[in-house]
This record gives C-alpha cells, sequence and structure tokens, in this order.
C-alpha cells in the first residue's frame, strides 16, 4: 500500500519543503512506488519516489496531527 494517495499535499523533502499535490501513484518492479505530484509554481509533473516526499502539514487538523504522531514512531 502506498503511503500518500491522489490529492494528498506533499513537500519534498529534499528540497527546501517545496509542495505540490500528488495526481498519480505508480508501482515499481521491486515493491516500491513512485509518484507524479503537481509541484507549485512549476506547471510542470515531478516524479518522486516515496522516501524523497514528506506529508504537509495542515495545521490544526485533527487527523492529520495523529497521522503525522504515527508515522514518526
Amino acid at each position: 500500500m502506498s503511503k500518500f494517495a491522489i490529492g494528498e499535499q506533499v513537500d519534498n523533502a529534499a528540497d527546501d519543503h517545496e509542495g505540490g499535490t500528488v495526481i498519480a501513484v505508480f508501482p515499481t518492479v521491486d515493491g516500491k512506488f513512485r509518484y507524479a505530484v503537481d509541484m507549485e509554481g512549476y506547471g510542470a509533473l515531478q516524479f518522486f519516489t516515496e522516501e524523497k516526499l514528506v506529508i504537509h502539514p495542515r495545521l490544526g487538523h485533527a487527523s492529520e496531527m495523529q497521522r503525522l504522531h504515527r508515522s514518526s514512531l
């Protein structure tokens, strides 16, 4: 099961946390996932491995905070 779903807001963990929206999820032959992300301000898709993305925090949203807590355990 993929870590991120289509429509989720994510940040690029390696590049000053630039944000975008997941628009497609692709399984790889080794059982991992790659994500097509519409990055804000670029006008083009960028593709990322799961390890390069983090969920975009929406402060004040209880279920999101719970998810962040679970992923840090």
